[in-house]
């Protein structure tokens, strides 16, 4: 946090990049895909249920963000 007025009432969000790959989801880890996971968040932020094609042309552009991950390794702790 900044603590600067211009930051006031903005928020972090993680980055959708490889996110059909980095199951499971929510902050609690209590959906396993991102079929359960894209169904909750349109009815909360749009207030109607998605139709089959909406779902389907909502996962392929989350997929098609996908990449190679990159690599990374655990830090050694003392």
């Amino acid at each position: 946090m900044t603590k600067q007025k211009s930051d006031r009432h903005a928020y972090r969000l993680p980055r959708l990049r490889n996110v059909a790959l980095t199951a499971p989801y929510f902050h609690n880890a209590s959906v396993a895909t991102l079929d359960e996971a894209v169904r909750p968040c349109a009815i909360g932020g749009t207030n109607h249920d998605l139709t089959a094609g909406e779902t389907e042309a909502i996962l392929a552009f989350l997929g098609a963000l996908s990449g190679e991950l990159p690599e990374q390794q655990a830090p050694e702790l003392p």
